[in-house]
C-alpha cells in the first residue's frame, strides 16, 4: 500500500513553503498606521528571564555587565560591578548561583533558538569573584530609629534583614537553630552550598549593622 503523504513529508523548518518567498509589504503599516514617528518603534518591557525570577533580579542588566555591553564606572572593575547590580535584591549570589532551580533560565528567550543562556552559572562565578577580590555591600544610611523583628535565618528573612538596612532600618533576627542559614545550612548538603562561603554571604549582611 502506498505511503500518504503525510507519512512521505519530511520535517522542516523553513518558514516559507515552495512558491511563498516574498515578504509582505509593511510599507503602510510602518509609515501609515503609526503615530509615533519612530521606526522601528521600541518598546521598554520586562524581560522574560527576570519575570520569570521570584527575586525580581535585573538578569539582564547584570549579564550585559559580563558581556562588555555595560562599562562599570571609571576605577570600578566590571566584575564589581556586576555583583553591585546582582546584590541589589539578592545579598546571596554565590548560594543561588548554586541551587537556585532556575525558572529564569525556562524563561530564556534564546530556548526558542537554541538553549538557555547558563544564568545560574554565571551568578555563581560573580558571587565566587566577590570572596576572591573581597568585596564588601556599600556602607548603608543611618539607622532612622526603628527596628523591625525578623522571625528566621533563612535566606528569605536575612534577605529581608539586608534590604531593611539598606533602607536605614534595623532589624533582629529571631533564629531557632544554632547558627543563621535556614535551608541553605540545614536543607540542602554542604557539597551543594559550601559552608565556608555560606558563613561568608552571611557575614555581609550581619557587618552592615
Amino acid at each position: 500500500m502506498a505511503a500518504s503523504e503525510e507519512q512521505t513529508q519530511k520535517l522542516t523548518f523553513r518558514k516559507f513553503a515552495d512558491g511563498e518567498y516574498q515578504w509582505d509589504d509593511f510599507k503602510d503599516q510602518i509609515f501609515n498606521e503609526d503615530n509615533s514617528h519612530k521606526c522601528p518603534t521600541y518598546v521598554h518591557r520586562t524581560p522574560p528571564c527576570q519575570g520569570s525570577c521570584p527575586s525580581g533580579e535585573d538578569i539582564r542588566g547584570w549579564l550585559q555587565i559580563v558581556r562588555g555591553m555595560e562599562k562599570p564606572p571609571e576605577g570600578m572593575t566590571w566584575q564589581e560591578y556586576a555583583f553591585r547590580r546582582a546584590t541589589d535584591a539578592n545579598p546571596f549570589p554565590a548560594m543561588m548561583g548554586r541551587v537556585c532551580p532556575a525558572p529564569c533560565e525556562s524563561g530564556c528567550n534564546r530556548n526558542n533558538v537554541d538553549d538557555f543562556v547558563g544564568i545560574n552559572s554565571v551568578e555563581q562565578y560573580i558571587g565566587d569573584s566577590a570572596f576572591d577580590e573581597g568585596y564588601q555591600f556599600e556602607a548603608p544610611p543611618p539607622v532612622v530609629g526603628k527596628r523591625v523583628a525578623i522571625i528566621g535565618g533563612g535566606p528569605a528573612g536575612l534577605a529581608g534583614a539586608y534590604q531593611l538596612r539598606r533602607l536605614g532600618y534595623a532589624s533582629t533576627v529571631f533564629e531557632s537553630q544554632e547558627h543563621l542559614g535556614g535551608m541553605f545550612r540545614y536543607g540542602i548538603p554542604g557539597y551543594r552550598t559550601p559552608r565556608d562561603r555560606l558563613d561568608r554571604e552571611i557575614d555581609r549582611i550581619i557587618e552592615l549593622g
